[in-house]
């Protein structure tokens, strides 16, 4: 077991020096704390490792070797943490939904929950507490692929729990969802009217809505059924659950990729509202989602984002973010691919093509030309090409380069890649999707084949090229979008663990395309200096250098040098503490 220990007076410092306020008169600065260990500091890929730092008033005033941290220790006042695991930087999640996701999902009801239980919880809540709506958040979908394809009648069944109330049931991945007959009506959705841009709307065999719907679709539900789902007191309970998941799991910086999923400023008001009462311990980007069935307003949409960073904008809060669908996923047929699927969805053969290129265009140079910074769900290799285009098209238009960013990037092109080096597109990278999740289970596994089958198999092997992106020179963030890949968690150990080996830590599959997978140190590249560059935060956090801030992780083993087998055992490491700004925000022992 590493050691792992806090003292007030260690030792003292050999040099005889009289104390003048925060110096010495060595003109040394009297650190707050000083941490011994194996640090890794993201600094520089051939000289990334230090034995020691020091810190003052949240930021780093000395890196480098043991004895040279003697000098800034003062007796009596300033703390020493000794390990002998691992140190290092504060880790970015570049793209996920733990304030808009995890943290609503630990406020609604749905969390974990089979289809049924949800149906269960809904009855119980009409019959008792009187509702007169209902949302739900995160419940398990495994079977819903079989139900989908049955064409079950949803809209009727959640209909007979709960009439005359709208209910809307989106699953843990938020690219679906099942509503009653009440909602249906309300939304306006119907046999006459089947569609919505940019969605899914599944129909019987009669051509009457079943009540499932799918990407843009479960948004326009929310939007024209659910009023606002939570009170502040809520919103801050999931925030305060979201900040907590994500400091446990050792990030420090965050970029909720939809914070309006619900309610256009719930959670940006419950943010700011933590971040002006110093209670806001991690660095959050929130993304506005621009949806679909707004493309007409598209420059109102982009104006509300502009009022929006005036209002929220914090320390540590940045809501100068756009998300954007270019598609849905490719595992139900939706990613935009540029070969036809099989069994296609009908007038999908490519996937769902939410915007065209004249949009997208125009959306992302706008929002570009008001300080705006564009995000995209891109999960097909067709939708990479297009979301490149138009962030090339920007950076000419307003003659500037921004640091919008591609998120997921399944399936991307070799010519892509290169076009991301060169003109300095960053890759929001599902890092631990890299592993097949199906071995050692039979439903999974079933519906593994059914969408390797739809999509073709070589297409489907060949799904995230991370070291392609590596090698090219593009700079790859880490994420999880988590709670879409919540079997294995967010935590940073699973996730370099899946991107050295390909292997979840829970089943023994043959390394998933090996030939794509990353170093230890690359990995943890791409979730601290690299996911800081992603925020443009990397003057001042994602690695442990002299004036910036002291953000960093304590892990109980060092993993740094593993090679074959041994990585296989890294996801057995412990985070034992978290510290923003130098500053204890997590404690395993707590």
């Amino acid at each position: 077991m590493a050691k792992n220990k806090i003292l007030k007076t260690m030792f003292v410092t050999p040099v005889l020096c009289l104390t003048m306020g925060a110096l010495t008169s060595c003109g040394v600065e009297e650190a707050d704390l000083v941490v011994y260990s194996n640090i890794y500091t993201a600094e520089n890929e051939n000289n990334s490792e230090a034995q020691a730092f020091a810190v003052k008033n949240g930021k780093y005033i000395y890196v480098g070797n043991s004895d040279g941290a003697k000098k800034y220790i003062k007796e009596d006042k300033t703390q020493i943490l000794e390990s002998d695991g691992l140190v290092i930087p504060g880790c970015t999640e570049g793209h996920a939904h733990y304030f808009d996701g995890t943290g609503l999902a630990n406020q609604l009801i749905g969390c974990n929950e089979s289809y049924e239980d949800v149906l269960n919880t809904l009855e119980k809540e009409f019959k008792n507490n009187h509702i007169t709506q209902f949302v739900s958040f995160g419940w398990k979908t495994t079977d819903l692929m079989e139900m989908r394809s049955q064409k079950h009648n949803f809209a009727d069944e959640i209909e007979s729990r709960a009439p005359g109330i709208p209910v809307v049931l989106i699953d843990n991945a938020g690219h679906a969802a099942v509503c009653n007959r009440t909602a249906l009506a309300k939304a306006g959705v119907s046999k006459e009217n089947p569609t919505v841009r940019g969605g899914a709307v599944d129909l019987d065999d009669d051509g009457v809505p079943t009540g499932y719907v799918g990407d843009q679709a479960v948004f326009y539900m929310t939007d024209k059924t659910i009023s606002r789902p939570l009170n502040d007191t809520q919103y801050r309970a999931a925030c305060t659950y979201a900040q907590n998941e994500l400091l446990r799991y050792g990030y420090t910086n965050a970029v909720d990729a939809f914070t309006n999923m619900y309610d256009p400023t719930g959670l940006f008001e419950a943010i700011k509202k933590m971040d002006d009462d110093g209670a806001l311990k991690i660095n959050v980007a929130e993304c506005f989602n621009i949806k679909s069935f707004d493309s007409k307003i598209y420059k109102t949409r982009v104006e509300d984002v502009v009022d929006i960073m005036d209002k929220y904008t914090g320390k540590h809060c940045n809501p100068a973010y756009i998300k954007l669908f270019a598609d849905g996923v490719v595992e139900s047929g939706t990613g935009w691919i540029s070969h036809k699927y099989k069994y296609p969805l009908p007038g999908k053969e490519y996937g769902n093509i939410i915007w065209d290129q004249a949009e997208l265009d125009a959306i992302v140079a706008y929002a570009n030309h008001k300080g705006i910074t564009v995000h995209t769900h891109s999960f097909g290799d067709a939708a990479c090409t297009a979301m490149i285009d138009s962030y090339i098209n920007s950076n000419e238009l307003n003659n500037k380069q921004f640091r919008n960013s591609l998120d997921h990037v399944r399936n991307i092109k070799t010519e892509d890649i290169d076009r991301c080096a060169k003109n300095n597109i960053p890759v929001a990278a599902n890092l631990i999707w890299h592993y097949d999740y199906s071995v050692n289970d039979p439903e999974s596994k079933a519906i593994r084949e059914k969408v390797m089958d739809n999509m073709g198999e070589e297409y489907y092997m060949a799904g995230y090229p991370m070291k392609s992106l590596v090698d090219k020179g593009v700079l790859v963030s880490s994420s999880t979008d988590a709670p879409a890949a919540m079997d294995l968690e967010g935590n940073i150990m699973n996730v370099i663990e899946v991107a050295t080996t390909g292997q979840g830590y829970n089943n023994d599959a043959p390394a998933f395309a090996p030939q794509e997978l990353l170093s230890v140190k690359q990995a943890l590249k791409a979730l601290t200096i690299d996911g800081a560059w992603l925020l443009g935060l990397e003057n001042e956090r994602g690695s442990i250098k002299v004036g910036k801030y002291a953000d960093f992780v304590v892990l109980d083993t060092n993993f740094l040098n593993y090679q074959g087998s041994e990585l296989n055992t890294i996801h057995n490491a412990k985070i034992l503490n978290t510290y923003f700004e130098g500053e204890k925000v997590y404690s395993l022992n707590k």
